[in-house]
């Protein structure tokens, strides 16, 4: 420990970085050898029984510098942390009294979230200035919002490997619902549509018999045909939902980069359109309705247009 500028209780002399110090071993009173050795006692031994320790003065207490990566509080004279090593010597003393007032209000504010959780970044141990390919990891990590410790990962193995496929579950189960929720509203439309698309057989086969007479009978006529494109469609759709699953999070890494250099040209900031926005998925929804309606009703129409024709034709 660092006695460097107390005094001496028995000479009252200050501590030199070359004194001989001893330090008493009840109250922590530091000495000189010398002083000690004097009476072979403590000079504050009277008052051993009370229980009170010696304290710093107050100008040692002015003179702390906290380690900016480990926050550990080392002496005013040390120019590398005694905790992880970090270099000292740009770091400015503050006082003591000032950390722990800050720290009781910190207390006292019951939704101050400490900067080591705030921060992701410097939970995950990443750089928050690395480029990630025309973004920094930190502008990155503002744009993606919820679930940054998903994606920053495996945004940094696409950035550094070139690996693009990555699992991603949500996408597989509800690919528009997915898209829509990070505003990727073109894949959105695309996987709503394709699910309709692969989807439309079956639900001829549920529905169509309950929109007329003629097109039930043409769906019952045809049911092994519509059946077996059925099953093939089921297969598309699987493929198509495999692709979402492993190229999402690459395309939501193209979608995060091309966004941030739109907001950097027009002066927004890096995270304006980002993050999550769970209306959308209703959205989406409300969409994919109205899609798979309409994709229903012009069938419809054009077989309707079909059978005239067939009819005016055998007149």
């Amino acid at each position: 420990m660092d006695y460097i500028g107390e005094k001496c209780p028995v000479c009252g002399e200050v501590f030199t970085a070359e004194d001989d110090i001893v330090v008493c071993p009840e109250c922590g009173t530091p000495h000189h050898r010398a002083c000690y050795a004097v009476e072979n006692k403590c000079a504050n031994a009277a008052e051993h029984s009370t229980g009170k320790k010696w304290e710093r003065s107050d100008a040692e207490k002015e003179n702390v510098r906290i380690c900016p990566v480990c926050h550990f509080q080392n002496s005013r004279s040390a120019l590398n942390c005694q905790r992880c090593g970090t270099e000292l010597k740009d770091i400015e003393p503050v006082r003591q009294e000032d950390i722990f007032s800050g720290e009781r209000e910190q207390r006292r504010e019951p939704f101050v979230m400490p900067e080591e959780l705030a921060d992701p970044i410097k939970f995950l141990g990443l750089d928050e200035k690395e480029d990630m390919g025309g973004a920094t990891m930190k502008e990155v990590s503002d744009f993606v919002g919820v679930n940054t410790f998903y994606y920053l990962p495996r945004f940094k193995r696409i950035k550094d490997d070139g690996l693009k496929p990555s699992f991603n579950f949500i996408s597989l189960i509800f690919p528009s619902l997915y898209f829509a929720s990070r505003k990727m509203w073109l894949w959105a439309v695309i996987a709503a549509f394709l699910g309709i698309l692969f989807n439309l057989p079956a639900n001829l086969l549920i529905y169509g018999k309950d929109m007329s007479v003629e097109f039930g009978k043409f769906v019952t006529d045809n049911k092994q045909m519509i059946s077996s494109i059925s099953e093939i469609c089921l297969g598309l759709d699987m493929a198509a939902r495999a692709l979402s699953c492993f190229f999402a999070n690459w395309l939501y890494f193209r979608f995060t980069l091309r966004t941030i250099k739109k907001n950097r040209n027009g002066g927004r900031p890096s995270s304006a359109l980002g993050g999550v926005k769970p209306m959308n998925m209703l959205i989406i929804t409300l969409i994919k309705g109205c899609i798979g309606f309409l994709a229903i009703f012009l069938l419809y129409f054009f077989f309707d247009m079909l059978t005239t024709i067939s009819d005016f034709s055998t007149l």
